[in-house]
């Protein structure tokens, strides 16, 4: 059965969308359903390729990630991604990306 092969991307995916459609819901800031969607996507994505061994999957999956998070939230957002932006915004008690970011990836 070749639909179990995808099974793991897939569960990963549904994962991130129920996140991004919770925090969306629950936050009303379209910010989030944009951030895990993409995030849950790149990740499936990378997971399917490297079920298929392809040599530069993981990479890909990095480079993706990586240009989103300085691009997007590091030059057009202005957010501190780093870990003193993390305690920053803990401190402050908001959420903001930097937050999510160490509490989910690290």
């Amino acid at each position: 059965m070749k639909f179990k092969r995808y099974l793991p991307p897939l569960i990963m995916w549904i994962i991130f969308e129920t996140i991004a459609v919770t925090l969306w819901l629950v936050l009303d800031n379209l910010f989030y359903l944009f951030n895990f969607s993409y995030i849950g996507t790149a990740i499936a994505v990378g997971l399917v390729l490297y079920q298929q061994k392809k040599k530069y999957a993981r990479n890909a999956v990095q480079f993706v990630v990586g240009m989103y998070m300085l691009v997007y939230l590091g030059i057009l957002c202005r957010e501190n991604m780093q870990i003193e932006g993390f305690w920053y915004y803990l401190f402050l008690g908001v959420f903001e990306a930097a937050t999510i970011h160490y509490a989910v990836a690290k």
